[in-house]
């Protein structure tokens, strides 16, 4: 499920570049499947939060980056079947991974600061 509206290949040619692979060196060279597998988890928080419905559409609850992050990080490492040693390089993308999906969601007008 993704948001009604959401471009999925505009949103990773906006982040992909935008990356700082340097600090997330060991992962670096997957990049572009980083993003993927981000989207989805983040995704998948927002319909596990309420904040899309199974429509796509704005649901009733809201976004908390905290939560967020950690959901995205957990499902990320279960995904991958990450190991200790790659938990801080992940924590790392995961991290601009928020912020550069934020700019973007901004920028696309898909944001409400209600």
């Amino acid at each position: 499920m993704e948001m009604q509206g959401y471009d999925r290949k505009a949103a990773l040619a906006f982040m992909l570049p935008k990356l700082n692979g340097a600090e997330f060196k060991p992962l670096a060279a997957e990049a572009e499947t980083l993003l993927n597998q981000a989207v989805d988890a983040d995704f998948a928080y927002m319909a596990h939060a309420g904040i899309l419905t199974a429509e796509g559409l704005m649901g009733q609850g809201y976004y908390d980056d905290d939560d967020a992050f950690e959901f995205i990080l957990d499902h990320m490492a279960a995904a991958r079947r990450a190991g200790e040693k790659d938990m801080d390089a992940l924590a790392a993308f995961v991290d601009q991974y928020m912020e550069l999906q934020e700019q973007y969601l901004d920028r696309a007008g898909l944001l409400s600061w209600d």
